[in-house]
């Protein structure tokens, strides 16, 4: 019985994890008024860890066991996450990409084909920013990372 109150308050911590992921892929005009507020993503993260680690205290009493294999398990499922986001591997898949593009319109050029495969990754970005971004960076290796840290967003500037 305590052990799954203790997984039912993990799982209400990784639920969080999922509305922030959720919430973050949204424009901000797009999110819900009170998920808009300056102090909303802070606090969820806040409840976020107070549940996950609630959680995994409540399973370490009543098993040391079983909350080392969880949290051995989650620190394995946060580590294989952030290397699939990293910006390294995103850059890697990027040039897979653009290297089958070119293999199967061998006629087109470099240029066109990065347009292309801009485009059709990112439909909302628009015409403009991508000829811009070619301009910028016109290979797909000075390119690549820079769709890929695009693509993480950031909460605005931070100077510094």
């Amino acid at each position: 019985m305590h052990l799954a109150f203790g997984y039912a308050v993990l799982g209400l911590g990784l639920l969080g994890s999922l509305v922030r992921a959720h919430l973050r892929e949204k424009r901000f005009f797009d999110r819900p008024t009170l998920a808009r507020s300056r102090l909303f993503d802070p606090l969820l993260n806040l409840a976020r860890w107070i549940l996950i680690l609630g959680g995994l205290f409540l399973l370490a009493i009543n098993s040391a066991v079983v909350a080392s294999v969880t949290a051995v398990a989650l620190s394995l499922l946060v580590v294989y996450t952030s290397f699939i986001r990293s910006v390294w591997y995103q850059t890697r898949l990027i040039r897979r990409d653009f290297e089958r593009l070119r293999h199967s319109q061998p006629a087109v050029p470099d240029r066109d084909l990065l347009y292309q495969m801009t485009c059709s990754r990112h439909p909302r970005w628009g015409p403009e920013l991508v000829e811009q971004m070619l301009l910028d960076f016109p290979t797909v290796d000075e390119l690549a990372p820079i769709i890929v840290k695009m693509e993480k967003g950031f909460r605005g500037f931070r100077p510094g």
